[in-house]
């Protein structure tokens, strides 16, 4: 029998994990809203796993929410696609709570996962000092400032985990369950991240609905 004989398929397998771009005027609505949020009654470390110096809640998770759920429902959309089948209906969407990362020189986060169904990770800016330590790195991990994620034991033969240096306006959209971590630098800088997670609901609330 020839090859092109013989049916076949290829089945993906593991975790669901989007990457895109928000805009320029999104990275800037983020950082002011983190600005208005950096103060010490906002203080959100207790509640995250990151060995950083400063981690705030976003107070107003509406106004992020509105632009937001466009991105939302794309993962929604490309679910349907890979998976077959519907993820959930943008109407039982709802965020849980929204928080600023400023990560510093030695600060790292170690592995984790979040709370919810599923989580995202936007970064308005990426200090160009960083992205230079990032590309003069030798070894063979993700380097300086990286993120990852992992899922299942490890074994060479597959695909076990999916590594990142991001860039300015990279936002990633993942199950909540999926560990992830990111990597320890040394340049004097600030790299700021913006994470949260949502969760599904049986009434149609608001997508910026009360936390569950």
């Amino acid at each position: 029998m020839r090859k092109k004989d013989i049916s076949y398929k290829y089945y993906h397998w593991g975790p669901f994990l989007y990457h895109s771009q928000i805009t320029p005027d999104e990275c800037k609505m983020l950082l002011k809203e983190g600005k208005k949020c950096r103060k010490k009654s906002n203080d959100y470390r207790s509640r995250l796993a990151g060995h950083l110096s400063e981690e705030y809640k976003l107070d107003d998770k509406a106004a992020i929410s509105e632009w937001f759920k466009k991105y939302l429902l794309i993962y929604t959309d490309g679910y349907k696609q890979w998976r077959g089948r519907e993820y959930k209906p943008m109407d039982s969407l709802r965020a849980n709570v929204f928080w600023i990362n400023y990560m510093k020189s030695n600060d790292f986060n170690p592995p984790h996962d979040h709370s919810g169904d599923l989580s995202f990770v936007i970064y308005p800016a990426m200090p160009k000092e960083l992205i230079k330590e990032n590309t003069d790195y030798k070894g063979s991990a993700v380097g300086p400032g990286g993120i990852a994620w992992f899922y299942g034991e490890g074994n060479h033969q597959f695909i076990d985990s999916v590594t990142m240096m991001p860039k300015t306006g990279d936002i990633f959209i993942f199950p909540a369950s999926l560990k992830h971590w990111v990597f320890p630098f040394r340049s004097k800088v600030e790299r700021i991240s913006v994470s949260g997670n949502i969760a599904f609901v049986k009434s149609h609330a608001q997508f910026y609905g009360d936390n569950v």
